[in-house]
């Protein structure tokens, strides 16, 4: 944990004390806005990426496609009604039960799966989010930074490297590590102002509004967050950087009332995810498939006893009771044609009608993530390696930052003993999970390979991306 720590804060005292430096020098970058000068929208964008690959590397991730997904495609939903000047994006579902949001300066915007059990509807988890949307597009980080100046460049990063110890939940490492002197301003310094923190408010509910979402869910939502606090030892991780107050919930919901009210949302995405969380965390008492089986009995027909149906089904089939799955699965109704339905049933059947299931479905939903990857893995499945290397190139040209993509496109070309491939891939997965020096060496075979292969133009394809991980490697 402390090598790690260590080195993400050489990194930032590098990136902003030449940010600083150029400030002074009156070389400013296109951008002319004030905190522009301070920390260029570039800086901030390799900051962000840097610090993702450090979270990867310390923190559990969520690697479901449906997850995946279904986070992309609600801040998607609302970035064309924020003040997000742009869409590049990426994004990251941390495995902690923990109530926690985060948006990072450069496009990195993450929950902690557990928040899923705190959000009664997609209209208040995207209050969370509409909310971290803000707090980028108003550039709080860089105008926090602005406002430091005169501080020590050491000062400024601890600032992204207690959120990074915050995000991967374990905050308590991250300020003991600090000197003493230094822990409680960082501490302080992490929660944004009262100011900003009511103008990504204000933000945030004008772009739920816009949305076509809910305004008031912003207000429901702070009050879940509330109620989460009552019953916990320590606040959440949202609200250790982001404190809401009984002042802040009246607030927000008189600004609401500016706004009519709209119908909630929930569909079946969100109602499986959630059900998934619960259970996961053992949330409500479910610890065992006789208590999941007790929820679904419990629970009037509906999506949400189809969702916890689903759930009973691939906890089944994990623990390898095929049949018991299979008749959980065939309770539903409606719900069978979802593609996490389909994409679990494919599971159930021999490799050629699983293969046909999935590209029958695949007709309706070209695009769709969970049927695509669950494409790739039955390809891999049935032996087809060639396929299955053919399916996974597809995502990762699609997907170049998710690093199952490229676990599973290594795993196939293994199979069809491509080595340059499986190098490759296995390179740009390890890279991307922030383990630079084990990615150089597998990009040293794949240029190795391809050059006993005669495939020279391959070769300096990856003798480029190579020098690309090399650079972002001396960056740490």
């Amino acid at each position: 944990m402390r090598r790690p720590l260590t080195l993400f804060i050489v990194t930032l005292i590098t990136v902003l004390t030449c940010a600083t430096s150029r400030a002074a020098s009156n070389d400013l970058p296109e951008l002319g806005d004030g905190t522009s000068g301070v920390v260029s929208l570039q800086q901030e964008h390799e900051l962000g990426r840097t610090w993702l690959r450090q979270l990867r590397r310390q923190a559990p991730v969520i690697e479901s496609p449906l997850a995946k997904q279904y986070l992309e495609n609600l801040v998607y939903q609302l970035v064309p009604y924020s003040d997000v000047s742009s869409a590049d994006l990426e994004f990251i579902i941390v495995d902690q039960a923990a109530l926690n949001a985060f948006a990072v300066p450069g496009g990195i915007v993450g929950i902690n799966y557990g928040l899923l059990m705190h959000a009664r509807d997609e209209d208040e988890l995207a209050a969370v989010l509409a909310h971290e949307l803000a707090h980028l597009s108003q550039r709080h980080f860089a105008r926090r930074i602005e406002q430091s100046q005169k501080q020590q460049p050491i000062a400024l990063a601890t600032l992204l490297a207690s959120l990074l110890l915050i995000a991967s939940n374990n905050p308590d490492v991250g300020f003991a590590g600090l000197a003493s002197a230094q822990a409680a301003s960082i501490q302080e310094q992490l929660a944004y102002s009262r100011e900003w923190e009511r103008e990504a408010d204000r933000l945030g509910i004008r772009t739920l509004a816009a949305a076509g979402l809910d305004p008031h869910a912003m207000t429901s939502m702070f009050e879940q967050m509330q109620r989460a606090s009552r019953f916990s030892q320590r606040p959440p991780e949202f609200l250790l950087t982001h404190p809401v107050t009984q002042f802040r919930i009246s607030d927000a919901a008189g600004r609401a009332e500016n706004y009519p009210r709209k119908p909630r949302s929930t569909r079946f995405d969100f109602l499986l995810l959630k059900a998934d969380a619960q259970w996961r965390y053992h949330h409500d008492q479910l610890n065992s498939i006789e208590d999941l089986q007790r929820a679904i009995d419990t629970t009037q027909a509906g999506d949400w006893r189809a969702a916890l149906q689903v759930q009973l089904a691939k906890t089944l089939l994990q623990q390898g009771l095929t049949a018991k799955a299979n008749k959980a699965l065939e309770a539903l109704d409606r719900q069978r044609d979802h593609a996490a339905v389909v994409a679990l049933r494919a599971q159930l059947l021999p490799s050629n009608e699983a293969l046909a299931l999935i590209n029958t479905a695949l007709t309706v939903e070209p695009d769709n993530r969970v049927l695509l990857t669950t494409l790739a893995e039955q390809h891999t499945r049935a032996g087809n390696f060639r396929a299955a290397t053919l399916a996974w190139r597809t995502q990762s040209e699609r997907w170049p930052d998710d690093p199952a993509v490229w676990r599973g496109l290594q795993q196939a070309a293994n199979g069809l003993q491509d080595k340059v491939t499986s190098h490759y891939a296995g390179a740009e997965h390890l890279f991307l999970n922030g383990d630079q020096p084990r990615a150089l060496r597998q990009m040293e075979l794949a240029i190795r390979s391809a050059r006993q292969q005669g495939d020279f133009q391959r070769q300096a394809a990856l003798e480029s991306r190579m020098k690309r991980m090399a650079s972002a490697s001396d960056r740490l």
